[in-house]
């Protein structure tokens, strides 16, 4: 027989698979559901009778339909923050390699409207930093940013070593060391 507190135990894991297959099945019907039709067509009772849980399943996780994106969304964001080091120009090899890895994704958070929160976690990177580089680093998360949206319109048609060797000509050209030195005191450049 067991003890109180290994029911409660079996019970605290049974409710975590538990939460974590209606989480699965939510998100997989939810990406189907996007390649069909915009996140504003998506209505909770599509969701969950695509995903085969109940309303209160959705509702026990969820607030709207758009948080069932949030884990992709900080994965994205937490894989690109992991892939900027110190010298951009340098690492869009890296940066291209790991955004290309989430390419099925992308496109789909993107058409439910979620590239600002993508930026947002993104810039998650700039609360790391001491104050003097906090803008040096908000922009150049812009450009990564920006730089993923036109690859992700274009379809990620442009293999990941090709679009790095140019978006390194063109960082090289914004980010010279004297362009640095002027943007960290704070100077025009």
């Amino acid at each position: 027989m067991l003890s109180k507190e290994q029911r409660i135990e079996n019970l605290k894991k049974a409710n975590e698979q538990s939460h974590a297959m209606i989480v699965k099945c939510l998100r997989e019907a939810l990406y189907k559901l996007l390649e069909k039709k915009s996140i504003d067509e998506i209505k909770v009772v599509d969701l969950v009778q695509a995903a085969g849980v109940s309303r209160g399943g959705f509702y026990r996780n969820f607030y709207r339909i758009t948080d069932v994106l949030e884990d992709d969304i900080k994965a994205v964001a937490a894989d690109v923050r992991a892939a900027v080091g110190k010298n951009i120009s340098l690492d869009w090899q890296i940066i291209l390699q790991t955004i290309y890895q989430h390419r099925k994704k992308i496109p789909l958070l993107l058409k439910a409207g979620m590239g600002m929160e993508i930026l947002r976690y993104i810039n998650l990177s700039v609360e790391t930093v001491d104050d003097s580089h906090k803008l040096r680093i908000a922009a150049w998360n812009g450009v990564i940013f920006n730089s993923l949206l036109f690859w992700a319109e274009q379809g990620f048609r442009e293999a990941p070593d090709q679009l790095a060797k140019r978006l390194a000509e063109i960082t090289q050209s914004l980010y010279t060391i004297e362009a640095a030195d002027s943007f960290d005191q704070g100077l025009p450049v």
